[in-house]
């Protein structure tokens, strides 16, 4: 009885026992061939693969390649399967080290399918020379074509996921030493300024503009850092800025974020539009500010106006800015929103109520009173006829219940925050009888 049938297997055919003879008989002579092979690999995957040209690399991809060759042949010449082996160490490592110097995931993975296919020409060499019919030869071909993209998909797999898991390690031991650099600079800590431009990319000798950034939103448990990293960029180029931007991870949905600003006039709309973009974005921006005390004095401002844009449920306001008129009173009352929701209830009247109407009516009379009581310029801002205009200021005389001009600051303030914060601060509108 032989082998197959004592393990209950079905026994091979000749045809496939004299296949995998041949495989064998292929796999000693590419053994006996083995430094020559990995000369060639090795050669063919420098000539094309940028980015591995220092000298510590070079000797590592030559490591890696004789223990690929190595592996690879012992298996084919005793027949072991792929699930049989571990990892080539050396493999791993380089691809470890690839990853320190920085070179891309995308050079190993090429560097990987130059070196099979370099192998596979040394293997349909040695099987043009076997003694056998053409169609055995086919058989092999097809064989070994098969084996070495099993062998290749399997073996990158395991190596790229170990650039993937050096490049998080170092992304996130880069993030903690800008982060306590950042920290050091904020607290009013020692620091050196070269250092700091060094380690982190940035300089602190410019103007600054400082931002927190956030994503709310239902996928709350999701890590959101790529996506504020991309935001970050984003965010500078609508700044005006140059140069990156310093981007410093809080947590999953929350960074601090600096960019050169192009001087001390901020487009809000420009940057408003970008935020806009993102769904579920939110921004608080301080007011640009010059060297370390402006770096610092920007970030706190941003932090001042963040409950801001944390609170509104208005869209305008999911991008604010501490150097608008009003922002950092705003931001003082939305800290209490029961005291300011009394405020304006008191303040508006029914001019408070979360509807429709209510908002034109509250948006004609803001506009009207920020233009001094010009009804051509409100006409002309708010696309209105100027009849149009005296009709809503009348209107909204009547549901305040007294004429705009009394306590004509709280007025103002009470719009404003309305128009900041939206509904947190309005009257909720009342439910209608049901005519029963």
């Amino acid at each position: 009885m032989n082998d197959d049938a004592r393990r209950g297997t079905p026994p091979k055919d000749a045809r496939a026992v004299e296949v995998q003879e041949l495989v064998v008989v292929v796999g000693e002579r590419l053994q006996r061939r083995s430094d020559e092979i990995v000369a060639s690999m090795d050669a063919a995957i420098e000539s094309v693969v940028e980015d591995l040209g220092e000298s510590e690399l070079t000797d590592m991809l030559r490591a890696s390649v004789e223990g690929n060759v190595a592996t690879i042949l012992h298996m084919i010449s005793h027949d072991i399967p792929l699930d049989r082996i571990q990892p080539i160490t050396a493999a791993t490592e380089y691809a470890v080290r690839l990853a320190r110097h920085g070179v891309p995931a995308a050079a190993l993975r090429r560097a990987y399918h130059i070196g099979s296919d370099d192998l596979f020409n040394q293997v349909f060499a040695e099987i043009q020379q076997l003694d056998c019919a053409p169609d055995l030869k086919l058989e092999l071909l097809h064989h070994f074509a098969g084996w070495m993209h099993k062998y290749v998909d399997w073996m990158t797999r395991v190596v790229l996921d170990a650039h993937e898991e050096e490049q998080r390690v170092l992304v996130q031991q880069s993030e903690n030493v800008t982060s306590a650099l950042v920290e050091q600079v904020l607290s009013g800590g020692a620091f050196d300024t070269e250092e700091f431009a060094t380690k982190t990319g940035y300089r602190l000798d410019g103007t600054h503009l400082g931002a927190i950034v956030w994503i709310e939103g239902p996928a709350q448990g999701a890590d959101q850092t790529p996506a504020l990293a991309v935001v970050a960029e984003t965010l500078t180029v609508a700044a005006g800025g140059g140069g990156s931007p310093l981007f410093v991870p809080v947590d999953r949905r929350t960074a601090w974020l600096w960019t050169t600003a192009g001087g001390t006039v901020v487009d809000v709309s420009r940057l408003r539009t970008a935020v806009q973009a993102v769904p579920g974005l939110r921004v608080a921006f301080g007011k640009p500010g010059v060297g370390v005390a402006g770096f610092r004095r920007s970030h706190e401002q941003a932090e001042v106006v963040r409950i801001v844009a944390s609170t509104a449920t208005v869209r305008h306001s999911r991008a604010v800015y501490y150097g608008e008129d009003g922002m950092s009173a705003t931001a003082v009352l939305a800290r209490d929103l029961a005291t300011t929701r009394r405020f304006v209830a008191d303040t508006l009247g029914r001019l408070a109520i979360d509807s429709p109407a209510a908002e034109r009516l509250r948006d004609t009379t803001r506009v009207f009173l920020r233009t001094g009581g010009s009804y051509v310029q409100t006409s002309e801002e708010l696309v209105l006829h100027r009849n149009t205009v005296k009709y809503r200021l009348q209107k909204a005389e009547d549901e305040r219940g007294r004429p705009i001009s009394d306590n004509r600051l709280d007025l103002e303030l009470a719009l404003h925050v309305c128009h900041v914060l939206g509904r947190p601060v309005l009257i909720p509108k009342e439910k209608r009888s049901s005519g029963r």
